[in-house]
């Protein structure tokens, strides 16, 4: 698997000197399909529309990074945002950098892009690090060093996808905060989950009050830290979700399961 050298440094990474124009070509607006690997999935209208009368009053001042994946056609490596402005504008060309990279490449700096100028909501943010892993075989570390955050922030956005779908949704929207959506982690029923999320939303509770809520149903015990503590810790080392059961004679572990790869996967990893 490609790993990409020196992608703390954004796009830059892959011009040669960082700045270098040499591939720069203008290529037919029609022939360019946006990056399979997009992270961003919503792109606001009023936004594209304010930029595509600047590329109309002055014209795109960066041009777009693609990759040829025929002889007439390309896909959009980096800035789909200008490239959907410029079809909004009337653009029948626009100007491009013609790049030879690979899948894992694209999905990596479409994320490195969108990270930067902090585009992507924590949802978005969340599958793109999951499809880094499950697809191109990223490990957490790799993905922390490629985004510029420690391995704990990228394992805590990882977390926000055990929620519930309702609840992800809110959290996509901008309905509740990234600070509820880990408080509502806690919450295992996801039933429970969307009631206490629409609570958030109608009584306008902050993540304060939301953990004050929260806290005095959570059992107390030094056995049910500990369980809890151990059940994080194989979720960020492992990345399955465990329920763990503890006794004074015995502890039962139940490890979550997605699918029979993710099984055999983590039977691979036992040597088994």
């Amino acid at each position: 698997m490609k790993r990409m050298r020196g992608l703390g440094r954004g796009l830059a990474a892959i011009l040669p000197g960082g700045e270098s124009l040499e591939d720069l070509q203008l290529i037919d607006i029609d022939a360019i399909e946006p990056n399979p690997y997009q992270p961003r999935k919503k792109f606001s209208e009023q936004e594209l529309r304010e930029l595509a009368e600047s590329i109309k009053a002055n014209g795109l001042l960066q041009p777009i990074i693609v990759r040829q994946i025929s002889e007439d056609k390309y896909q959009i490596v980096a800035g789909e945002r200008r490239w959907r402005a410029c079809r909004i504008a009337g653009l029948k060309k626009i100007p491009a950098i013609v790049k030879d990279l690979e899948d894992s490449e694209m999905l990596q700096l479409a994320l490195i892009e969108n990270l930067q100028r902090e585009d992507l909501n924590p949802v978005e943010e969340a599958l793109a690090y999951k499809q880094l892993i499950e697809k191109f075989g990223f490990t957490q570390s790799e993905i922390a060093q490629i985004v510029g955050k420690d391995r704990v922030t990228v394992t805590n956005t990882l977390r926000l996808l055990s929620l519930s779908e309702k609840v992800l949704e809110m959290l996509r929207d901008g309905k509740i905060s990234e600070g509820h959506a880990r408080v509502l982690l806690r919450i295992e029923d996801p039933r429970k989950q969307e009631e206490m999320a629409m609570k958030v939303i109608n009584e306008g509770l902050s993540v304060r009050q939301l953990e004050n809520i929260i806290a005095p149903k959570e059992k107390k015990g030094e056995e049910n830290l500990w369980t809890r503590e151990l059940a994080e810790k194989l979720f960020n080392n492992v990345g399955l979700k465990a329920e763990i059961k503890a006794t004074r004679r015995r502890v039962k572990l139940i490890l979550d399961f997605k699918n029979k790869e993710e099984f055999e996967k983590f039977l691979k990893k036992l040597g088994i």
